[in-house]
């Protein structure tokens, strides 16, 4: 299994396809197998990296304080070991955080940026909901019930007209053979309540794409369009039928907004 010693983290990554490099961040609890319904697409014409987060997955879950800053020097730290000088970069969610302190403090090293469902803090709500996650795990509900509860706030009504749909999302996440600690969630909640990006957001360069499920609840569309209005020439781009888990609710939707933004980006 591929792994990389990142600071003082060992990171596990796997490398998909050929081409210019795509790096795909992903957001809180997440780890690389959350890509499933991307990567075999965006292989097709990009060289996609995806890893596993500190805190989650195979990679290494220190007990200790996390920012978003802090997994933004993972990153590129991954990109050092990988020989890969610039990358496109997207970031989901947490993720989308992780990219935008990527941008800032290493602009040479991001070529087109997208952030999907992502603002430039949480909002108070979305603060107040991963802080009631990581409290649920810390005091012992089953990881089950937890997931039940998680893909409420992930998914749209209309993925619960299905609960076959529903079952077989759940049995898959408990299936996961690497499930997260619950440090390591609470670390990432932490990286995640603290970020603020709010007066910084103007200095990101990079051309920027702005993905949005039209029915995110975690971050609304409003955040995600002041999030767009504070990034020179961004674009936002609002996805009809999805929540904050859009990548899994409308994948084919999703996929091709990120296609289109990208290729547009290689014209120019």
């Amino acid at each position: 299994m591929p792994t990389v010693r990142v600071g003082d983290i060992n990171m596990y990554y796997e490398v998909h396809g050929e081409g210019e490099p795509l790096v795909l961040i992903l957001g809180l609890s997440a780890d690389l197998t959350s890509w499933m319904l991307q990567t075999p697409e965006f292989s097709k014409k990009y060289q996609v990296i995806v890893f596993d987060n500190r805190g989650v997955g195979r990679t290494d879950a220190p007990d200790m304080a996390y920012s978003t800053w802090m997994m933004a020097d993972d990153t590129a730290g991954l990109l050092d070991a990988l020989v890969i000088e610039k990358a496109h970069v997207l970031g989901h969610s947490m993720g989308g955080f992780i990219a935008q302190e990527l941008a800032l403090k290493y602009p040479q090293r991001v070529k087109s940026l997208i952030l999907a469902s992502s603002g430039t803090r949480e909002t108070s709500l979305g603060k107040y909901l991963i802080d009631t996650w990581a409290r649920m795990a810390q005091e012992g509900v089953s990881l089950e019930t937890r997931l039940m509860e998680q893909l409420l706030w992930l998914l749209t009504d209309k993925f619960f007209d299905n609960p076959d749909m529903v079952q077989m999302a759940i049995t898959v996440m408990l299936a996961n053979p690497y499930p997260q600690s619950t440090h390591g969630l609470a670390r990432q909640t932490g990286a995640c309540l603290e970020h603020d990006t709010r007066e910084r957001i103007g200095k990101i360069t990079a051309p920027t794409l702005v993905l949005v499920g039209e029915e995110d609840i975690i971050i609304p569309v409003k955040m995600s369009e002041k999030l767009a209005a504070g990034i020179p020439n961004a674009e936002l781009v609002v996805l009809e039928g999805g929540g904050h888990g859009f990548l899994i609710e409308i994948p084919e939707r999703f996929n091709r907004a990120v296609l289109d933004f990208l290729a547009k980006v290689e014209k120019k």
